[in-house]
């Protein structure tokens, strides 16, 4: 049988340090004490005194020289980073148990030398026995000591024994949130301290390594909760450990290794809050999503409007990406939204700045044309089939002021809503700087994808609704473009073979009734471009044009004709 397997049959108690040391203690005393006893040398008095005095004066010189130097050298390892690091050293096991061996040998030896008898005897030798054998076993430990302390002034290995030991759910932890929220200094921060002082420093593997305990440290503590408490205490609980690391630390981690262009540090960050969030949606700790989401979104503000700004940006956006699919495809309403609105409020707070294009291109474009379309399709897939035979209002979904619109298509109006105000966003930066923020002509990509995916979903009125927005933004598009719309009637051609003609027909319908889909629109009321009407939109005034553009109603006609020869033209072709 190998030591492992020994080690597994050994009671648990056995592997205690303080117990081997004592055992060890125990089995040197009785050892050496018998082989004094058995040679009984003839030693005078005196100098078994002078011995036992100078080998106590000895101990006590060592342990004090030692120690002190040993505490300085950690001392300078520990303030590089975070002084509550010290306390790594005083909770250290080792260091108690030879504080204490050498505590205990000096104080035998002094009291040996106090009580000594006049005469020599068997018993005087075996005490002297004893002498040896605890300064034998106390400079054992000294050495483990000293080599443990040489291996705590590297500064990964503090780390490791913060996150190992320190920071153990059940070491940290107290009994309840409402005891944790009256600590003072949240007990993670040390370790933030840490990685900050790394990155400072230029110790970026030190940091990565910090990073990676931040998120075990979160891992644990989420599955230390759900063994220990109810489910609504330990979400309350999660909650009440995350909120700070997340949106107060994972921030300025992120802006600082961006800004010491460690870009692979900023992607690795990223993702271990994303793996963050995400271990905390499946233990059903929805706030711990909201709150990653939240570090994240403010992390993006950060970056530099410049091309560069983009390396912190990007991993960013994706990470909001996937965890807004998490959500849209397993949590709550509610999650859901608090989880997108980082991602597209910071993307649209981006086009706002009016930066270059090259930093839009790809990032805005992608969002754009493609993750509006992942989180709708997601979305789609979750409810689609709980709406898809409900009668939904999708165009007007409120009589009254009752709104009517069922829990299960929230979502689905909620994204199409925020769609169309992120459109507005991207026509007002066309308008104000004169190109798209992303590749000219693919301003129809994502609301010809979406009201296909409504579509091949069965739910033939949210696609209307989808659709009624793509004419309206078409409208404004031919205002600008000066009719470049081929590819649009093409696409809306393409609609009706695929799918029911009614899907488009319907939208031309509603459009030229003078209906409009409640909640968001994209504007089509001509304008007079001198007009200084507070009332007016920013669309209104900076999309119309020295001359006066066609009506909507009159376009909308002829828009439809365009989009029926279209379909003749590509049926005829099939």
């Amino acid at each position: 049988m190998n030591a492992r397997n020994w080690r597994g049959v050994l009671p648990e108690w056995t592997h205690l340090l303080i117990v081997r040391y004592t055992l060890l203690t125990l089995a040197t005393v009785a050892v050496v004490a018998t082989l004094t006893t058995l040679l009984n040398p003839a030693v005078q008095t005196e100098n078994i005194r002078a011995l036992l005095t100078t080998l106590a004066t000895a101990e006590a010189s060592v342990l004090a020289i030692v120690f002190s130097v040993t505490v300085v050298a950690l001392q300078l390892v520990v303030t590089r980073y975070s002084a509550r690091l010290t306390s790594l050293f005083i909770k250290e096991p080792l260091f108690r148990t030879t504080f204490a061996l050498f505590v205990g040998a000096i104080a035998f030896n002094l009291l040996v030398v106090y009580l000594l008898p006049i005469q020599n005897s068997r018993l005087l030798n075996a005490v002297v026995g004893i002498a040896f054998a605890l300064a034998a076993v106390s400079t054992f430990a000294l050495y483990q000591f000293i080599q443990l302390m040489i291996q705590r002034s590297s500064p990964d290995d503090l780390i490791s024994v913060l996150v190992e030991r320190e920071l153990a759910p059940d070491e940290y932890l107290p009994a309840t949130a409402t005891e944790f929220a009256e600590i003072e200094v949240h007990p993670i921060r040390p370790l933030y301290r840490t990685i900050a002082r790394a990155i400072e420093l230029g110790e970026y593997q030190t940091a990565a390594q910090g990073i990676d305990g931040l998120r075990t440290v979160l891992t644990r503590t989420f599955e230390y909760l759900e063994s220990e408490h109810t489910e609504e205490d330990a979400a309350q609980y999660a909650s009440a450990v995350s909120t700070e690391v997340l949106t107060e630390y994972v921030p300025p981690i992120l802006e600082q290794a961006y800004t010491h262009e460690q870009y692979d540090l900023v992607s690795d960050a990223v993702d271990d809050v994303e793996a963050v969030a995400l271990d905390g949606l499946d233990h059903g700790f929805t706030d711990v999503a909201e709150d990653a989401a939240e570090g994240l979104g403010d992390a993006f503000d950060a970056a530099p409007l410049t091309w560069e700004g983009n390396r912190l940006r990007t991993p960013v956006k994706e990470s909001l990406l996937e965890l807004t699919k998490a959500t849209a495809s397993d949590a709550e309403y509610s999650t859901f939204r608090a989880v997108f609105h980082p991602l597209d409020y910071q993307l649209t707070l981006l086009l706002r700045r009016r930066p270059d294009s090259n930093v839009t291109h790809d990032l805005v474009g992608d969002y754009y044309s493609r993750d509006v379309v992942e989180i709708f399709d997601v979305l789609v897939n979750r409810y689609g089939p709980a709406v898809q035979d409900q009668d939904i209002n999708w165009i007007s979904p409120t009589e009254g002021r009752k709104w009517t619109l069922p829990d299960e298509a929230e979502p689905l109006r909620h994204v199409w809503r925020e769609y169309a105000s992120f459109t507005e966003t991207v026509l007002r930066y066309r308008v104000s700087e004169e190109e798209y923020p992303f590749v000219e002509g693919s301003i129809d990509d994502g609301w010809n994808r979406i009201t296909q995916c409504a579509a091949d979903a069965g739910i033939d009125d949210l696609a209307t609704l989808c659709c009624m927005t793509t004419l309206q933004l078409a409208y404004r598009v031919d205002q600008l473009e000066d009719g470049r719309l081929g590819m649009w009637t093409n696409n809306l051609g393409r609609l009706r073979l695929d799918y029911d003609p009614a899907i488009v027909d319907r939208a031309f319908e509603l459009l030229k009734a003078g209906e409009q889909p409640e909640g968001q629109n994209i504007s089509v009321r001509a304008v007079d471009p001198a007009s200084t009407d507070a009332e007016e939109g920013f669309i209104e005034r900076f999309l119309s044009t020295e001359e006066e553009d066609t009506p909507f109603e009159e376009w909308l006609v002829e828009f439809e004709e365009d989009v029926h020869e279209r379909t003749e033209y590509l049926r005829e072709r099939e």
